[in-house]
């Protein structure tokens, strides 16, 4: 199943254009065009999961006024997170990706902790920040609110609702981000 997103952040500054391909494997592919008064940026991501919802590969290409990167992870046959073939030892055994500029990567946690009503769970993801654009390990704690709805939190003391569609598409980031259109239904 394929279903595409546009969100908008409600502080006027930036929209995201995403696709989510749910099926055996799941694959999230998104692009952020943000525009602040002291800079204007372009996010282009690609996360691949594999069959059980464990991140495998992520490529962020991140565009600022005069300045590319491209930041490239992936987890290799002993489960160790590597950048660019680099070994990062801080991140070894995390499952999850976070990128920092869309809601769309709080899709894999949700799917893959199946959460009852009620219950929350800690676990740590692999965060990509911007504008640094680097990655570091964040602690988080899910809980299932409802039905479609979940709270976030980081330990750093960030805290939002999110609300879901059945298949765990974030359709609402408390204060942050509003579904615009989707389709693919």
């Amino acid at each position: 199943m394929e279903q595409t997103v546009i969100w908008k952040r409600l502080d006027d500054t930036g929209m995201e254009y995403c696709t989510h391909i749910l099926g055996e494997r799941t694959e999230i592919h998104g692009k952020v065009i943000r525009s602040l008064p002291e800079e204007a940026s372009f996010v282009d991501y690609r996360v691949v999961c594999n069959q059980d919802g464990n991140t495998e590969q992520v490529i962020i290409q991140y565009i600022q006024q005069n300045k590319v990167q491209t930041m490239r992870l992936q987890k290799d046959a002993n489960h160790r997170w590597l950048r660019e073939g680099i070994h990062l030892p801080e991140l070894d055994g995390l499952v999850d990706i976070d990128i920092g500029a869309t809601p769309s990567t709080n899709l894999l946690p949700i799917r893959r902790l199946r959460l009852n009503i009620g219950e929350s769970q800690q676990m740590t993801a692999a965060w990509v920040r911007f504008p640094e654009f680097d990655v570091l390990p964040l602690q988080q704690i899910y809980t299932r609110m409802g039905e479609f709805e979940y709270e976030y939190r980081s330990l750093s003391g960030y805290k939002a609702r999110l609300r879901t569609d059945a298949e765990g598409i974030i359709r609402d980031y408390e204060g942050e981000w509003a579904e615009v259109i989707n389709s693919g239904h």
